[in-house]
């Protein structure tokens, strides 16, 4: 079997596990989704979060979030609201249930990012630099699927990848 075998072999087997991998702390979560949970995350993040924004930032459609969102008002781990100058708009806002949730989740992505850092120093500079190339390229091509499957254009940080390793190849 080619080593490029063994990765892709690899990565879809992390893939598949990766629920596992995520978080951690999922008793605590109960019966929520993992959609749910992220989506309180943008709008406990995002400034005037709306759908619009939030499914830009989780590459979801906008109807997929409304249901979310939904949900997530039917929990009491959100509400709408409008503001004042703006009466055609609705934008979200996490309730103290919600508030709690998004607190712990926050605690539960530190942990985990200490974790994988710990994992990279075991990798030199120059192989960290080929993991990152190859993570920014594979996320590039699900950008790109995800694009296509929502007649979307592509995000600027593919676009920018692309003109960086054009300038690393032409370098060699």
């Amino acid at each position: 079997m080619s080593q490029a075998t063994q990765i892709i072999d690899a990565l879809v087997r992390f893939a598949e596990r990766s629920d596992v991998f995520r978080h951690g702390r999922e008793d605590f979560y109960g019966d929520m989704h993992l959609t749910e949970i992220h989506c309180i995350h943008w709008i406990g993040s995002l400034d005037h979060a709306n759908v619009t924004g939030i499914s830009r930032e989780m590459g979801m459609t906008r109807g997929a979030i409304s249901k979310i969102a939904k949900k997530l008002v039917g929990k009491g781990l959100i509400e709408s609201y409008r503001e004042p100058t703006n009466n055609k708009e609705i934008y979200f806002r996490l309730t103290g249930a919600g508030r709690r949730m998004f607190d712990v989740h926050g605690k539960c992505h530190a942990v985990a990012r200490r974790e994988r850092l710990a994992l990279l120093t075991a990798y030199d500079a120059g192989e960290q630099d080929a993991i990152l190339r190859f993570l920014r390229d594979i996320n590039c091509h699900i950008d790109r699927k995800m694009a296509e499957a929502q007649a979307a254009p592509v995000a600027d940080t593919c676009d920018a990848a692309a003109r960086a390793r054009k300038v690393d190849n032409d370098a060699l």
